[in-house]
């Protein structure tokens, strides 16, 4: 397999791309796709989710902004039901 992916990158004229190369893009996309990283460490194979952290924590920054938003998201809807003064689902004044 190695031998045939050698030729074929001569034949079109690019750099040399180890197997270990592709490995690395592979796990690029999937972090840049927003595949769970816990999904990407057993793809991977690794032992552990730190080993994958460790590798490619970097790539993450995406994370950081989705909690971020996920929280601003939770927060105004507390607001909108405040405002309304929907402090409570028909189903919690049941259960009441």
């Amino acid at each position: 397999m190695l031998v045939e992916l050698r030729r074929r990158a001569a034949e079109l004229g690019l750099p040399w791309i180890g197997v270990h190369d592709l490995r690395h893009t592979a796990a690029t996309i999937m972090i840049s796709s927003r595949v769970p990283l816990a999904v990407v460490s057993k793809t991977l194979r690794h032992s552990t989710l730190a080993t994958t952290v460790n590798l490619y924590g970097h790539l993450l920054p995406h994370a950081a902004r989705d909690a971020v938003a996920a929280i601003d998201t939770a927060l105004e809807r507390a607001d909108r039901k405040h405002a309304t003064g929907d402090l409570g689902g028909a189903s919690e004044q049941r259960a009441a």
